[in-house]
């Protein structure tokens, strides 16, 4: 019999798993001018900025694999096993990247991590939900989410080091944390699950393809979660459009303290307005508007507030992920929930290579940028209002 003690120690054990998760993601984003200068020698800013997306574009095709996989086995096998063996997988191939001066290697390595790394949101807000009631849940969904960010606020602060040694720190902590995961509680909601007389539907692409309530419920919150994969990928290029005195590389570690932050703030701000109405579509509602408002704005801040504007833009990274991530896993019955919410977070991912592929197009001349990320903007708000209004409420007491 599960003890509350034995679900907490699994929470902690999920949640630096995705500590781990945050932090790589991070170290990209904080050392990818160094990284690409000394391993590969292009030094022309446009083409670092362009092998920086293409090396995304691969670490994103990772990330669609691996939710894909691991999403099957997390219904398959159990949701603790997938996400144990999947953090072995990213710590192996994360310090074999450092070795490697080949961009293709390198490139493949890094796919490798990433499919790795791809099942930790999700497969850990899907055992939470099944190990805790409701409203402990999106709490300790907050928590897992805000551990992602202090990796992440670490892998900033810490970005004054080598990028080798903070993927050597990040693929050892991913081998203690692998060790440790034996300890990871299974819910007995699954366990239920595996022994019943759905055992050989367990993580079935047939029964999730094939059912059209099922499949319009993923292209639903497909589009609800844009607006979040937008912010992510734009967001990095909105420096060059602001700051004018402080270097890209400072305006970045600035855009990325002030995104976490606001990233924590929204983590437990939407956890208490979900909560409150007891409806996850309350704070997804609050994060659009302010979505549409800050990032049609990008060209107008000054770079004095550049902070606070990245703070703003942080309060719909953290608190829209976790809504969005419990309300599919509500939505979807246990034997096929795994892989249900990471297929959802797998497109969600591979539609960040759509947003690199225009924004590599849209650098050059720099007033295309501005014009067409406005327009892209309004029509992924459009896309994302629309379908939250027709989402049913499966908040549950």
């Amino acid at each position: 019999m599960q003890t509350n003690k034995q679900n907490y120690l699994t929470l902690l054990l999920l949640c630096l798993g995705y500590f781990i998760d945050f932090y790589d993601l991070t170290i990209m984003g904080v050392s990818y001018n160094e990284l690409i200068k000394e391993q590969f020698h292009i030094l022309n800013q446009a083409q670092i900025q362009q092998t920086y997306l293409l090396i995304s574009n691969f670490q994103t095709v990772g990330i669609f694999i691996g939710a894909v996989l691991f999403g099957w086995l997390g219904d398959k096998i159990g949701r603790a096993a997938a996400i144990k063996y999947s953090i072995l997988l990213y710590s192996i191939s994360t310090i074999l990247a450092v070795y490697t001066t080949s961009l293709p290697i390198f490139i493949a390595l890094r796919t490798l991590s990433y499919i790795g790394l791809a099942a930790e949101f999700s497969t850990s807000t899907v055992l939470i939900l099944e190990l805790f009631p409701v409203k402990s849940a999106s709490w300790s969904s907050a928590l897992l989410y805000s551990f992602g960010v202090l990796g992440g606020m670490t892998a900033t602060l810490i970005g004054i080091l080598s990028w080798k040694l903070m993927f050597i720190l990040g693929g050892s902590a991913g081998l203690v944390l692998f060790i440790a995961r034996a300890k990871i509680t299974e819910s007995a909601e699954y366990l239920y699950a595996k022994t019943g007389t759905l055992k050989r539907e367990l993580g079935s692409f047939r029964q999730l393809l094939l059912n059209k309530s099922y499949l319009l419920g993923i292209g639903k919150y497909l589009l609800m979660i844009l607006p979040f994969y937008a912010i992510i990928t734009m967001m990095f290029i909105f420096p060059n459009y602001i700051v004018t005195k402080i270097s890209i590389a400072s305006a970045t570690k600035t855009l990325l303290i002030g995104f976490f932050i606001g990233n924590i703030i929204s983590c437990f701000l939407s956890a208490i307005i979900n909560n409150h109405y007891k409806n996850y579509k309350a704070s997804m509602f609050v994060m659009l508007i302010i979505f549409l408002i800050l990032m049609l704005n990008f060209n107008q801040i000054q770079e004095k507030y550049l902070l606070f504007y990245f703070m703003g833009l942080g309060l719909i990274g953290g608190g829209y992920p976790i809504s969005w991530a419990q309300q599919i896993a509500r939505e979807y019955p246990t034997h096929i929930r795994s892989l249900a919410s990471n297929i959802l977070f797998a497109l969600g991912r591979a539609s960040s290579i759509i947003f690199n592929i225009l924004i590599s197009s849209w650098l050059s001349p720099i007033d295309t940028f501005k014009h067409n990320a406005v327009f892209a903007i309004i029509i992924t708000f459009i896309l994302a209002i629309s379908s939250l209004f027709f989402s049913k409420n499966v908040y549950k007491q």
